[in-house]
């Protein structure tokens, strides 16, 4: 579409399902980026493997963003970078540099690294530099595991793009085990689920382990843990390169139960993950709680007009139809593609919101979007805020893992937050370290 928004009533799903799904809903263009973009960039996400270093292969512009994200968030120390230059590049030297610099960056005796991620840029993307055959040598000659990710935006829209991509990187990590103890793996997400959630003490009380997520870890070997898990739950669906990787060469099924705040999709997900497991769980008392507190968030905040934006930790039209759900009212959606588990959502939505408007967040109209007249009371996601210039912001990012029934009480406290003590946007998108 040429537009840079849509009305829900606009779209045939039926007519337009094949076209549309794991497709942009917009056409293309020369993206404009708002400064609320950002956060767990693929720099960011390598260095959640415990004890290892990252060297990033680029020309001097691609590594700005991981560069300032390392100094911000404390991980500056597990970076590198080697910047290649136009001559280097074309008469393929700079292969041979880059194993100089894995050599001075594992003789550094301060340093105790146990493993190299080797990402590259574009560039080796298009040229087809033989990385492959560099990790496998260096990996032979070090002795520790070596892996290869890409910060390659060009690869967006194929079918391993970056984001997916690195999360199949950081699981290569894990090793194989022979035995399987109880144990279930949480992946997709880039922080482990909040502790106050009830799905670790249904689960233990179903005789399991975990969840396990590879941020708990410390070392490496510690990894191995992840490896003798039995299951994986896919939260998020970036992960879904790393769920068929893992399901394929460490023997760990994977169930897709993405982060949702309706209780339709929560009642659904609990009953895919009973299935899966082979188990009841007793899950009444929390589905209860969760009832309760859209009640009492209701008497609190009224009727609300909400935007919602695909920055946010949630999937944006199954949490438009969550809100829809508990009353209030969502006018605006800032998104740019949908996936296969929207699609029941926006059926949903289009039969009792259908004059929500869908806004992209990328086309370059929405540089002057602030002045063409949109308000609301409140926005979900710092995307929302922007465009709307909204005090009343909730972040929900991608740092807090809430799930299930109480990231339901998570998401209507957030509001009640943020509507009673209304934030400076600027500063609030500042202290998230969001580097554009």
């Amino acid at each position: 579409m040429t537009k840079k928004y849509l009305s829900l009533s606009m779209l045939d799903l039926k007519e337009n399902e094949s076209l549309l799904r794991n497709k942009n809903l917009f056409s293309h263009c020369l993206h404009f980026t708002p400064p609320s973009f950002g956060g767990w960039g693929i720099v960011r996400v390598g260095m959640l493997v415990p004890g290892a270093v990252m060297l990033f292969v680029a020309p001097p512009a691609c590594g700005r963003h991981g560069a300032i994200a390392g100094i911000q968030l404390g991980f500056k120390h597990r970076l590198y970078y080697f910047y290649v230059d136009e001559v280097d590049l074309v008469i393929g030297k700079h292969m041979e540099l880059v194993e100089e610099a894995v050599e001075e960056i594992l003789g550094d005796e301060s340093q105790r690294t146990e493993a190299l991620i080797i990402c590259i840029s574009c560039v080796d993307y298009l040229l087809g530099s033989d990385f492959d055959s560099l990790v496998k040598e260096l990996e032979d000659k070090y002795g520790i595991p070596v892996r290869l990710a890409y910060m390659n935006p060009i690869a967006l829209e194929g079918k391993t793009p970056p984001q997916h991509n690195i999360q199949k990187t950081i699981y290569s990590f894990v090793p194989p085990s022979e035995t399987k103890d109880k144990g279930i793996n949480v992946i997709g997400n880039f922080a482990a689920i909040q502790k106050n959630s009830e799905i670790y003490e249904l689960l233990e009380k179903a005789g399991f382990e975990g969840p396990r997520h590879i941020s708990d870890y410390e070392r490496l070997e510690s990894l191995k843990e992840m490896g003798r898990s039995a299951y994986n739950l896919l939260i998020r669906p970036e992960g879904k390169l790393a769920g068929k990787y893992m399901q394929e060469h460490l023997g760990i099924p994977f169930c897709f139960l993405p982060v949702s705040y309706s209780l339709f999709s929560i009642d659904k997900n609990y009953n895919a993950m009973e299935e899966f497991l082979g188990v009841a769980l007793d899950r009444a008392p929390f589905r209860q709680q969760a009832f309760q507190a859209i009640e009492d968030a209701k008497v609190k905040l009224g009727s609300l007009k909400i935007a919602v934006s695909s920055t946010a930790n949630a999937m944006p039209f199954e949490i438009s139809r969550a809100l829809t759900e508990f009353g209030f009212q969502v006018t605006t959606v800032f998104c740019d593609e949908i996936i296969d588990a929207d699609l029941e959502h926006l059926a949903w939505l289009q039969e009792h919101s259908p004059d929500i408007k869908v806004f992209t967040n990328i086309h370059p109209g929405m540089a002057d979007f602030k002045n063409e007249g949109y308000e609301v009371d409140m926005a979900i996601g710092f995307t929302a805020g922007y465009y709307l210039n909204c005090s009343k912001t909730v972040p929900l990012t991608l740092d807090e893992q809430p799930y299930g029934y109480r990231a339901i009480s998570y998401l209507l406290n957030c509001m009640i937050q943020a509507w009673e003590k209304p934030q400076d946007l600027k500063t609030i998108i500042s202290e998230a370290a969001i580097v554009v």
